[in-house]
């Protein structure tokens, strides 16, 4: 699985036409010639911000490590930070716990992730309830993809986010309402996460059609 680099911002006041040109001309291109390959963008619709979301995808933790060290990478966040505030970012580490191949460019989705920081003392019984019970739990509702479980190697607001995905806003509601979810997340909660929050987000246009690819 794939390592992931995400960074989020809010526009200043202003600067959305510049900063829709430069984010597709610019700062998209660039971002994958560095090897930094865009995979998602996203608008935080419910929870905390900052309320743009990007994600980037690299093989291995030493790659994004060694290009965000870079000068090129730093003079490319510099005219970002021109045109935004709030800036953030992160690097996430695959947990081992949800297994899948290269992590793909996510388009026209809504996501809902969870956030939270491990309870001490509970590191392996949580790591038996996330295989034994969480994932075959959320496998079993058909309209929600358990996409990935990270590990929050720098910056980020916790340890772990766990990662869902749906095809709409509908099905992210009905998850909401759906028994087997709320009694899963009850128990995540009260035994083994701390400081939990969580987020919904929607797929941007910008990623929709990865005209920098082309």
């Amino acid at each position: 699985m794939s390592v992931l680099f995400t960074q989020s911002w809010d526009i200043i006041q202003g600067k959305d036409v510049e900063y829709a040109q430069f984010i597709v001309d610019t700062y998209l291109p660039e971002m994958a010639e560095m090897g930094l390959i865009p995979v998602g963008g996203y608008y935080v619709e419910v929870g905390f911000g900052p309320r743009i979301v990007a994600v980037f995808s690299v093989n291995e933790t030493e790659e994004v490590l060694k290009t965000i060290a870079g000068k090129k990478f730093k003079d490319l966040l510099r005219l970002l930070k021109t045109i935004v505030m709030n800036y953030r970012g992160s690097v996430l580490e695959p947990t081992g716990a949800v297994k899948r191949g290269k992590y793909t460019i996510q388009k026209g989705v809504w996501k809902l992730n969870q956030y939270y920081d491990l309870k001490p003392g509970v590191k392996k019984a949580y790591a038996d309830f996330v295989i034994n019970e969480h994932i075959p739990t959320m496998q079993r509702i058909t309209y929600a993809e358990v996409t990935g479980g990270w590990n929050v190697l720098i910056g980020g607001i916790s340890e772990i986010i766990a990662e869902f995905t749906f095809k709409d806003a509908m099905d992210v509601g009905r998850l909401l309402m759906n028994e087997d979810y709320r009694r899963i997340t009850q128990k995540l909660r009260s035994e083994y996460a701390m400081n939990y929050t969580s987020r919904i987000m929607r797929s941007t246009e910008r990623f929709d059609e990865p005209r920098w690819f082309k």
